[in-house]
């Protein structure tokens, strides 16, 4: 199996995505097996910056490739796109805004999930700087602007990704 991020640049891995699971630090290292361990890790907040940092500025990921693998493709792949995944005229208008003039550690002061980070004292390249659902700015310059919304949405397996061979 090749390393994750030559399969992303190449094409032949589709999407990233976190196994991001929100706990504090005491739920997260109070299992002793495999058994009784929480899984995941809080990790969300910083997937984006960590993605862009990791595969654009030390990788010449292009930028139109890393919106396929952040966003686009988990949405075709989940049967939303094209009402989520794209900016485009009747799409939903969700963004995730990053400053990429960003050189800055993690902490995990810098976070709202949890009391931790894996990436504490990471250098990152890019910083959220806004978050907009439908349209609408949740957050920016890290100020939450507005309450909860958003809905759920019915996801499917689109037939595409049914039809074709698992490698």
């Amino acid at each position: 199996m090749r390393p994750s991020w030559e399969s992303l640049l190449d094409g032949s891995l589709s999407t990233l995505a976190t196994d991001g699971v929100c706990t504090d630090l005491e739920v997260k290292t109070r299992g002793k097996t495999i058994l009784d361990a929480t899984g995941g890790h809080a990790g969300v907040e910083m997937r984006m910056a960590v993605a862009y940092t990791e595969g654009v500025r030390k990788r010449g990921l292009d930028l139109t490739r890393f919106v396929d693998i952040t966003s686009a493709n988990a949405a075709k792949i989940l049967g939303l796109y094209p009402q989520k995944g794209v900016i485009a005229v009747g799409s939903d208008a969700d963004l995730a805004v990053l400053d990429t003039n960003v050189d800055r550690r993690i902490t995990a002061s810098d976070l709202h999930e949890a009391d931790y980070t894996p990436w504490e004292g990471y250098r990152v390249a890019a910083w959220p700087s806004m978050t907009v659902l439908r349209g609408t700015v949740m957050v920016e310059d890290r100020k939450l602007l507005a309450g909860p919304g958003g809905s759920l949405l019915k996801q499917r397996v689109s037939s595409d990704v049914l039809n074709r061979p698992a490698c």
